[in-house]
């Protein structure tokens, strides 16, 4: 998300909450807007990205295990 879209959604709730309660409302209505800009970006991204592939282990990982076993 680019700072000028940060800044018109975070500007659009302050100036909503200058409206509704003064400098209190549009210090919460900026705070409100920052909070929602940051869960929008984060549902956004996860839906983008997609499931994540199922984790392999790599052949590294199998001689390390076999490194450990007992000999007997």
């Amino acid at each position: 998300m680019s700072a000028a879209t940060l800044g018109v959604l975070a500007g659009g709730y302050a100036w909503l909450g200058s409206v509704v309660g003064g400098l209190p409302g549009a210090l919460l209505g900026c705070v409100a807007g920052l909070v929602l800009s940051g869960l929008l970006f984060l549902l956004v991204e996860s839906a983008v990205s997609g499931p994540r592939p199922p984790h392999r282990r790599g052949r590294g990982a199998v001689q390390a295990r076999s490194h450990f076993r007992r000999r007997g």
